[in-house]
């Protein structure tokens, strides 16, 4: 009995003691201060005891007991693997990879060990139902009054987490709202089950629970657009006919200052700079400064739950539509463009990890790009959904690109409340902004290959503070116009320029106008031929005459009265500090 109580007690705790090999750090941004082990693995470790201790003190029998315990230990050996290798716990994120992947990308993601993690997997199962027959045959009873005791201590030592985590969450209500302002990092991160959801075995059904919640959004959203007719109408009936591809490549977490290509003072972007068509826009903007609200934003042509998408649209207009994404499939934050990611045709999950982790690089879409391009089909939209340089930016680009040094290493834990490491947290950008440009360039090389008439689009989602002027902070998701301003720029094949010389004239003329984001929708589906019944309030970028729209924000107003110069603004001397140095 003492073999068989181990074999179902220790892989439970498997999950709990990666945390502690990892030390992952429950919450990325380094909110400070904090209780170190609230939320920490430590408290992760306990609350894992707690749980194996629990149903045998709740039940009494070890015939009721193994039914609650057994699930558990059977999945505790992928999440332990999962934590060790991505340095996170399993999620709605990668739930909903795994429902858009199949046998041959898994073997992929597990690596050279796949053999390995197979043969522990069919062990563990195998263990965990010897050790299931033998609590059955055992019937064991706890009658002993300690059992009580235990339910009582139990009881008490939840009571204690409670009381903990909400008093950690009024020091956090209490602190300098002015220091800490709301951030789409830190959102949903508060709060008894969000620390419970990082937990094993404990946030396991919080984790589900969150992605039926995708799942359900998803449908809704399906059955909303389903009998949606956008009124497609072709500029040209030859256009319809014409083979074409039409990219949007949606960057993350991208300021403009930081790109040679807008002007910039370092070399961050030397490949698009020698890139012949292209065409950059100056003032460009996002309408919200978080990637769940500015994405939709990009995609739709209102802000109504049932406008219609980009992808329907290139649906109906006969196109065959793609989503290519590195970011996470399903969870808090990216539920809301997934909905709408759905909608294409087919949908591919480069990532096994959300942002939190570090995971698949955004070169890694670039083997499906190609295959995709290599399709006959006659007309393709591909949206690709980046990670760019979001925060860790140590995770966003590989090892040779680590050009301005010194910069934080991946192994490091950013801290976008103190400045101490600014110089390293710069150059580590940068060098995300570099990788950045390698992609975008392959990307641009692989529709080049093609000889069809293309054009790529990318805007980036929103902006990123760099404790920027007198702004006490870097990250994004507040009212600060560096977390406002994106790049966003135009590649126009020498086919696509053939045969639309008068709107290629049109967007280089455009091109030092103020601009939104929002106009993405408007101006792709102008550039592909054709026009919709509704095409949106922000003007196609492409129009003659191009009258400026108001740059309304989601949450702030208009950008150019309320935003511009807000927060952020000002000289930075930490910013000049850092200068221009290099391998």
């Amino acid at each position: 009995m003492p073999l068989a109580v181990a074999l179902l007690f220790a892989p439970t705790l498997l999950p709990a003691i990666a945390w502690l090999v990892v030390r992952h750090p429950t919450d990325i941004v380094g909110l400070s201060p904090r209780v170190d082990d609230i939320g920490g693995p430590w408290f992760v470790l306990g609350l894992s005891v707690v749980w194996l201790v629990g149903p045998l003190a709740l039940f009494g029998r070890s015939r009721l007991a193994v039914w609650a315990l057994a699930p558990f230990a059977l999945l505790a050996v992928p999440e332990a693997f999962y934590l060790l290798k991505f340095g996170q716990p399993s999620g709605p994120h990668v739930y909903g990879v795994l429902a858009e992947t199949h046998a041959d990308e898994v073997l992929a993601w597990l690596g050279p060990w796949w053999g390995w993690v197979l043969l522990t997997i069919m062990v563990s199962i195998a263990a965990t139902v010897w050790a299931c027959r033998q609590w059955w045959i055992a019937d064991w009873h706890w009658q002993h009054r300690s059992r009580l005791w235990c339910i009582g201590g139990l009881a008490a030592m939840l009571l204690m987490v409670i009381a903990l985590v909400l008093a950690e969450g009024q020091i956090a209500d209490a602190r300098d709202l002015e220091e800490l302002p709301s951030d789409p990092l830190t959102e949903d991160r508060e709060g008894l089950a969000a620390r419970l959801e990082d937990s094993y075995p404990w946030g396991l059904p919080l984790r589900l629970a969150r992605f039926g919640h995708h799942l359900r959004r998803v449908e809704a959203r399906a059955q909303a657009v389903g009998r949606l007719d956008v009124g497609v109408r072709w500029i040209s009936p030859a256009q319809q006919d014409t083979p074409a591809v039409h990219v949007l490549v949606i960057g993350e977490t991208a300021r403009p200052d930081r790109w040679g290509l807008f002007g910039g003072a370092r070399d961050t972007t030397p490949r698009l700079i020698a890139r012949s068509g292209i065409i950059a826009f100056s003032d460009a903007v996002s309408a919200a400064a978080a990637t769940r609200e500015s994405v939709p934003l990009l995609l739709t042509a209102s802000e109504a739950y049932d406008a219609p998408s980009l992808m329907v649209a290139f649906r109906q207009a006969g196109f065959r539509t793609h989503w290519l994404s590195t970011q996470g499939a399903a969870g808090t934050h990216e539920t809301p463009i997934a909905v709408l990611a759905h909608e294409a045709d087919e949908h591919f999950y480069a990532n096994p990890v959300d942002y939190k982790g570090r995971g698949a690089l955004d070169g890694a879409l670039l083997p499906r790009l190609k295959e995709i391009l290599s399709r006959p089909e006659p007309r393709k939209l591909i949206v690709l959904h980046t990670l760019g340089s979001h925060l860790h930016y140590a995770h966003r680009y590989p090892p040779e690109f680590e050009h301005f040094v010194p910069a934080l290493a991946s192994s490091d834990r950013p801290d976008i409340w103190h400045d101490r490491h600014t110089p390293a947290l710069i150059n580590a950008y940068d060098n995300s902004v570099r990788y950045t440009d390698w992609f975008l360039d392959a990307v641009i090389a692989e529709l080049q290959g093609t000889g069809l008439s293309a054009t790529l689009m990318f805007v980036a989602d929103h902006g990123e503070a760099l404790f920027d002027g007198q702004c006490r902070r870097a990250g994004h998701g507040f009212a600060a116009e560096v977390n406002y301003r994106v790049p966003m720029f135009f590649w126009l094949s020498d086919a696509w320029q053939a045969a639309n010389p008068q709107r290629t004239r049109a967007l280089r003329a455009n091109r030092d106008q103020p601009v939104s984001g929002r106009s993405a929708y408007a101006t792709m589906t102008r550039q592909a031929g054709f026009n919709v019944t509704k095409p949106g309030a922000f003007p196609d970028l492409g129009s003659v005459p191009y009258t400026p729209p108001v740059r309304w924000t989601l949450h702030h107003g208009n950008f150019d009265r309320d935003l511009r110069g807000r927060s952020c603004s000002g000289p930075s001397p930490k910013l000049a500090q850092v200068g221009a140095s290099a391998h």
